[in-house]
């Protein structure tokens, strides 16, 4: 069972663990042997909570400077609309799009390791890849706003306006995207199966649910309180999503330490090579 698992993830026997500490026989003789830990998952929760840090404060920031440009004493709102310019996370080119490239980028690089490594999907995987690194262009140059020439001409069967008319062919694109990946979404293990579909919740619901209420609050040139909340909302959500969805690929790696000090990782996306192998949760 353990061969097999270390062959389908693509490392066999012989390649070993990374080596961190020198562990060369000593002039007394050969070393002992030393029974290496079980294999661990990266923690899935722990990197979750590490990366909504950031998420919380980029929201709390933006919340707080659009409520002071809303509200705030006449002499204090053009240095509150002035911040509020690079923390605004309904804006691109400033602070939240910078961290959400970033999430996007960093779940890329993760794909296209597992591309090379992982058992089986490997083409599933580089697709993923590729979905990764054009959200991640995505996010700074607005491709998506592109797509109202066609929703606009979709908006004309619909019975209700819409703000935003890119949803409608955002909504097949996600579709197309989703039915390529959930072959091998459903093929991971339970924890990192469920956190993939949920990000994925987060992220659609945000960016197409949310933004579509959000729509239609817009009131010609005014923008309400309304709008500026559910576009916190909106933005929020897809950041949770797309940290929830780093953190699973994060928890598809998994490690171990020798007791002389080396190091071994693998693509963990079926169950642990070493029966009572801890998860790493």
């Amino acid at each position: 069972m353990a061969s097999d698992s270390f062959r389908d993830s693509g490392f066999t026997r012989g390649d070993g663990p990374v080596r961190t500490a020198a562990s060369e026989d000593s002039a007394e003789g050969p070393a002992a042997p030393v029974e290496a830990a079980p294999w661990r998952r990266i923690s899935l929760w722990r990197s979750f909570a590490y990366l909504m840090i950031p998420v919380a404060i980029l929201s709390l920031i933006s919340g707080s400077l659009a409520f002071a440009t809303q509200w705030a004493p006449p002499e204090h709102v053009e240095t509150a609309r002035f911040w509020f310019y690079f923390f605004d996370v309904g804006r691109e080119i400033n602070v939240p799009t910078w961290f959400s490239a970033g999430l996007w980028i960093t779940a890329g690089l993760l794909a296209g390791y597992f591309a090379r490594r992982a058992s089986r999907h490997r083409r599933s995987w580089a697709l993923f890849a590729v979905v990764c690194i054009v959200f991640s262009i995505d996010e700074t140059l607005e491709l998506h706003e592109r797509l109202d020439v066609i929703g606009n001409e979709l908006a004309r069967y619909l019975p209700v306006q819409l703000g935003f008319t890119w949803v409608l062919p955002g909504v097949l694109i996600a579709g197309l995207i989703v039915l390529s990946l959930l072959r091998m979404v459903l093929a991971l293990p339970a924890m990192p199966r469920a956190a993939l579909l949920t990000a994925g919740v987060f992220f659609v619901g945000g960016g197409v649910g949310v933004e579509t209420l959000s729509g239609l609050f817009l009131e010609g040139e005014a923008l309400p309180w309304q709008f500026f909340l559910l576009t916190l909302i909106e933005e929020s959500l897809e950041m949770a999503g797309t940290a929830l969805a780093v953190a699973a690929l994060a928890h598809l790696v998994a490690y171990r330490h020798s007791a002389d000090g080396s190091t071994a990782f693998l693509v963990a996306d079926r169950a642990l090579p070493e029966a009572g192998a801890g998860s790493g949760r």
